[in-house]
């Protein structure tokens, strides 16, 4: 008894003192501000947050709480300043300066400069070099990265290039602290300890937000840096002041947490339910990307490994359907690799829908009727699993078995890689969907298709003929842009007559908004495609 009296008392005096230092730091007029928080519903797990290596689904945070040097603006196809003021190069595009901004800080009070912006892209620049990994082939015709002074960088080439362009892309060109290092306890900017920093929910950016709590298969918290520098420019006093990223793959789900009041911004509700949402007073941003969906067949692996073979599947697929059945008329028929609108694009570049000659391919293959193909795709895209049951129901007509393989993205990326490695265990059809790193033909056909590149190649292509194509082409976007678009759009030529792979849709994704929630069109960008310019929205009431 006496000790329940004591602890009673005890906790008496804790929550008494607790109460009070409530009422110090929380005075009732601040108490009587209302914390803006938005909701976003994002489809798929971080893979990781480090600013350098990063090269998937990670966007979505590091888009928000990182900054590049410049912005990309399709629609103007121009670079827009954002840590870089002013820029300019010699007459040869092999030497270019950048005049840096003076009132940055980053997320931890560190001052913004030159040797963060060096510092920045020689580590994306030699991890690629060194490993491969990440994108810091953007970088390539780096020679030298030189501290002019504290707001003025000089970077010289080895060959011509549009290094703006570069310095706008949408992976490894975000400018990090140096005071990374220290908290990582990295001996260098390649110690691995400075990549587990980062991924474990540090940041040292700059931008609008900052990381509040990191969960990458759950949620994701941002918080309202109030030191960043453009609030000024944007004049958004009803900017969110939290920024929740829910992880939600399924799209029912995000589907029910709109309407619950869970949700205020979703990126993949069924689309068959968005007309359904819009009828319910939500707004629809119908934003046309350049995300698209590419079927790697894998020329590794028998049958797919012979040509006829493959150009017997690709013209089963019967395309005057495919948007309407697996997008619900919520896309763009695929041509060539690239998408709709981007540069290098090439029209009327795919296959007919010819059962006859589908089957004079087959005949040719000398494959015996009864083959089974193999067909791996990511399990929550709904898109996805439409077109894989379309696909499999045409080819049982040509007396073609699919097997479907439905699976988690991180098991579809490990199953993709495997063509390097056991290709015959790698699956004979793979769907990867693909988002510009950069404003280049390059980003595609050097990632998807060049023999230098095995993270993402999963067709298992090699051909020297190409990647001096695509070489040959990327050397020229700083001297002869023109002559560098034809090399690109007769490297995708090429991948089309070996039927390596096809771009089969480009997509329109609706991001369905809660009527609290205001999100303007500049607060989206298709080069960006699941970043969201948080610093932008609006959130009223």
């Amino acid at each position: 008894m006496r000790r329940g009296v004591i602890a009673g008392a005890l906790a008496a005096v804790i929550a008494a003192g607790a109460l009070a230092a409530y009422f110090l730091l929380y005075p009732p007029s601040a108490r009587r501000e209302k914390v803006r928080t938005v909701v976003y519903a994002y489809p798929d797990k971080i893979t990781g947050i480090d600013p350098s290596i990063e090269d998937d689904t990670g966007i979505v945070v590091i888009g928000v709480i990182y900054e590049t040097l410049l912005r990309y603006d399709p629609i103007k196809n121009a670079t827009i300043s954002v840590l870089a003021e002013s820029w300019e190069s010699n007459e040869d595009g092999t030497v270019w300066i950048f005049k840096l901004r003076r009132d940055v800080v980053f997320h931890d009070g560190t001052p913004f400069n030159a040797t963060a912006v060096k510092l920045s892209i020689e580590r994306a620049r030699d991890v690629y070099r060194e490993t491969g990994r990440g994108c810091g082939y953007i970088w390539d015709a780096v020679e030298e990265v030189e501290v002019v002074d504290a707001y003025t960088v000089k970077i010289k080439l080895s060959y011509p290039q549009r290094l703006d362009l570069m310095a706008a892309a949408s992976y490894s060109a975000y400018i990090f602290s140096p005071s990374a290092l220290a908290k990582a306890g990295a001996s260098s900017p390649f110690d691995p300890k400075l990549e587990e920093w980062f991924n474990s929910g540090n940041d040292a950016g700059s931008g609008p937000y900052y990381i509040e709590y990191y969960s990458p298969e759950s949620e994701v918290r941002l918080r309202k840096f109030e030191r960043w520098w453009g609030w000024k420019l944007v004049n958004n006093p009803d900017a969110p002041d939290v920024v929740v990223i829910k992880i939600r793959t399924d799209p029912l789900d995000q589907y029910n947490g709109l309407l619950a009041g869970e949700i205020d911004i979703a990126s993949s509700v069924p689309r068959a339910n968005v007309r359904d949402l819009a009828a319910r007073g939500f707004k629809v941003i119908n934003l046309t990307t350049f995300h698209n969906y590419i079927l790697l067949l894998n020329v590794r692996r028998y049958p797919t490994s012979l040509k006829e073979l493959r150009l017997a599947l690709l013209h089963a697929i019967p395309w005057d359907e495919l948007v309407s059945v697996a997008l619900k008329g919520f896309g763009r028929l695929g041509s060539g690799i690239l998408p709709h609108g981007f540069p290098g694009h090439v029209e009327n570049l795919r296959y007919s829908y010819n059962l006859t000659l589908a089957r004079e391919y087959l005949k040719k293959s000398g494959v015996e009727p009864g083959v089974t193909i193999e067909f791996v795709y990511q399990s929550d895209y709904e898109e996805n699993e439409a077109f894989a049951q379309l696909l499999k129901s045409r080819l049982a007509e040509l007396n073609i078995t699919v097997v479907l393989k439905p699976m988690p993205w991180a098991a579809v990326k490990d199953a993709g890689k495997e063509v390097w490695t056991n290709p015959d265990a790698a699956p004979h059809l793979i769907i990867s969907d693909w988002w510009p790193t950069m404003p280049s033909p390059y980003d595609y056909l050097y990632g998807l298709f060049h023999s230098d590149s095995v993270e993402w190649n999963w067709a298992g292509y090699s051909n020297p003929e190409f990647d001096e194509l695509v070489s040959r082409a990327f050397e020229l976007e700083g001297s002869d842009y023109a002559e560098a678009m034809r090399l690109y759009a007769e490297a995708q030529r090429i991948l089309c007559e070996e039927g390596v792979a096809v771009n089969l849709w480009d997509d329109v994704r609706p991001f369905i908004v809660s009527g609290g929630v205001e999100v303007p069109e500049d607060a989206l960008n298709p080069m960006y495609m699941y970043v969201i310019r948080f610093e932008l929205v609006k959130v009223r009431g």
